[in-house]
């Protein structure tokens, strides 16, 4: 799928989760709903750090597209271990780890990067995503007052709506890498196409808008 795509469908993730936390008897507070949306979608870009020329890998300029070089040799490659379930767990864990350590401190930088990731992706304020990902950052670390247990959650969620996503195409996903083999329902047989273009991209948001109202 194309960046745009999977950044929608981290956000649409994440308010579904929204939603049915009442089920749990969970009641998120907006600030971090809206936090969460933004987060999630970046996350939903996670997977494709191991691609030099995808969104993630261009966001931050030379610094960006050299840790994407890195994860590329080091995965094994476009749709090896960062497409897997193995790496959603890992990104969960790390997340979660990182915030109760160290807190804002961690938190508030993987914010920025993950706003930075979402923004570019969808295009939302194109040619400064970075600036706008900076005050969406410093707005939310004011409101959520050192409320970041949310975070592991939405990178988690929106690390596995990518393999979802990509699980819809041709190439399908390695699901249980280490094994080598993919798993797919290929409804996309090529990415950027009209269906996911002129289909997708509206459901999606849609579908986020109609859950956040839901979760109301």
């Amino acid at each position: 799928m194309m960046g745009s795509t999977h950044s929608r469908s981290g956000s649409t993730a994440w308010a579904a989760v929204a939603a049915a936390a009442p089920l749990a008897g969970i009641h998120p507070h907006w600030p971090a709903m809206l936090a969460g949306t933004l987060a999630c979608s970046g996350a939903a870009l996670l997977p494709d750090l191991d691609h030099p020329e995808a969104t993630p890998a261009q966001a931050f300029g030379i610094v960006s597209e050299a840790v994407a070089k890195i994860v590329h040799r080091v995965s094994g490659g476009h749709r090896h271990a960062t497409h897997s379930l193995l790496f959603v767990a890992a990104v969960f864990l790390a997340t979660r780890l990182g915030v109760w350590q160290f807190g804002p401190w961690f938190a508030v930088p993987l914010l920025f990067v993950l706003c930075t990731f979402g923004i570019r992706a969808m295009h939302l304020t194109p040619g400064i995503s970075m600036f706008t990902a900076a005050i969406a950052t410093g707005v939310f670390w004011f409101v959520l007052h050192g409320d970041y247990g949310w975070l592991p959650v939405a990178v988690g969620v929106g690390t596995l709506a990518h393999l979802l996503g990509d699980c819809l195409t041709k190439e399908g996903c390695p699901l249980l890498w280490p094994r080598r083999q993919h798993y797919m329902i290929p409804v996309i047989q090529r990415t950027g196409n009209k269906v996911e273009q002129l289909l997708f991209g509206p459901l999606f948001a849609i579908a986020t808008v109609a859950l956040f109202i839901f979760a109301r």
